[in-house]
């Protein structure tokens, strides 16, 4: 009998890992994330058949329903929706494989019936790491109690009922704290990978994250404006006033920078004083506008610490796919145009197309 129940909780065990995983680490991809809890509740769904399918020759059509379990963690990670999906594929399974007798029917009808209650109550209190427990025992304290009403109270089967709840008990709260640990490992490593993009100074995206947002861009051929700026005096306030200074300033500008772009645009800090700006469904006249709405609004910035201190920008601008097809091609043009606006005597800002129509 202790074989039997190992054998059953070890493949619920590994099932349940195994599909929690994924979810936890695709969980941004745009298609699960839509249709997360359908996913969720069919595929714990299908984990509980092949299950019930699996230990049909151990438990001799006499297992309580522990794949209520399945319905907990499919709750957990998907919803009500997925605990009503979940709980009803088991009680198909159980009527396909397991409808051999009076017992096999009660405890149908039961997990159906449970199902629909523990459904109702994650509508209310939805199911957490910290709820789980209580939902757990509440549903298999009911089964035990369901299981000695139908045997009249006889304590034949005592002995296989406190085996049950202590092997189940064990099996929950080990698969409870795995998914903990791997939702835990998970987080540190999407916060690294994020901080890996993250311009730790500025909080602003840093050069990989800008390319990698350009690159999406061009494959899908949205139009957009690319603005290479560099702070001018930016070295001097440095020898001047030294790092703590520069640090400072940069925080400033780049929080003011930010504050003067629309919703739908991206800035990030690419070197020591210099900035890329992504304006999608821009045209280049409005790209300028902006340009000299940013470098107004910089030049007006005062610094208590430093009232000497006057911030002038140096802008290039070039257009994607009018000047260049490639990320690499749009570096080198928004290149070229700043280090024509730097040398121009009054409005420090060029746009690519004003290059072209020189030549």
């Amino acid at each position: 009998m202790f074989l039997e129940l190992t054998i059953n909780f070890s493949i619920l065990f590994c099932f349940t890992i195994l599909i929690f995983w994924p979810f936890i680490q695709y969980e941004d991809n745009p298609f699960i994330h839509k249709y997360k809890s359908i996913i969720v509740g069919v595929t714990f769904g299908c984990a509980a058949f092949i299950l019930t399918a699996l230990a049909t020759p151990y438990a001799h059509g006499m297992l309580i329903n522990n794949r209520i379990i399945f319905v907990l963690f499919s709750g957990l990670l998907g919803g009500p929706v997925s605990i009503f999906i979940t709980g009803f594929m088991i009680v198909i399974s159980r009527y396909v494989l397991l409808y051999t007798s009076v017992l096999s029917f009660i405890i149908m009808l039961n997990t159906l019936v449970v199902t629909v209650i523990a459904c109702f109550f994650a509508f209310k209190r939805p199911i957490t790491y910290q709820n789980l427990p209580v939902y757990f025992f509440v549903i298999t304290i009911e089964h035990i109690i369901v299981l000695i009403i139908y045997d009249r109270f006889q304590i034949n089967n005592l002995f296989y009922l406190i085996l049950y709840f202590a092997v189940s008990t064990i099996t929950f709260f080990a698969v409870r704290k795995i998914l903990m640990q791997l939702e835990h490992k998970n987080k540190q490593i999407r916060q690294i990978y994020a901080m890996r993009k993250t311009d730790l100074l500025t909080q602003l995206p840093n050069n990989i994250a800008i390319e990698q947002k350009l690159l999406s861009f061009v494959n899908a051929k949205i139009p957009f404006e690319l603005l290479h700026i560099d702070i001018r005096q930016f070295r001097e306030l440095n020898y001047m006033y030294h790092y703590k200074a520069g640090d400072e300033v940069l925080v400033q500008v780049s929080k003011l920078m930010k504050d003067q772009l629309p919703k739908n645009a991206l800035i990030g800090r690419i070197d020591s004083d210099e900035f890329y700006v992504v304006l999608p469904h821009l045209v280049p006249a409005e790209a300028v506008t902006l340009a000299n709405a940013i470098n107004k609004a910089v030049q007006q910035l005062t610094f208590e610490n430093y009232p000497s201190s006057q911030l002038v920008l140096a802008i290039g601008i070039c257009s994607f796919p009018q000047n260049g097809q490639s990320v690499k091609e749009l570096y080198r043009f928004s290149y070229e145009a700043l280090l024509r606006a730097k040398h121009q005597a009054n409005i420090q800002i060029c746009h690519y197309n004003q290059m072209k129509q020189r030549y």
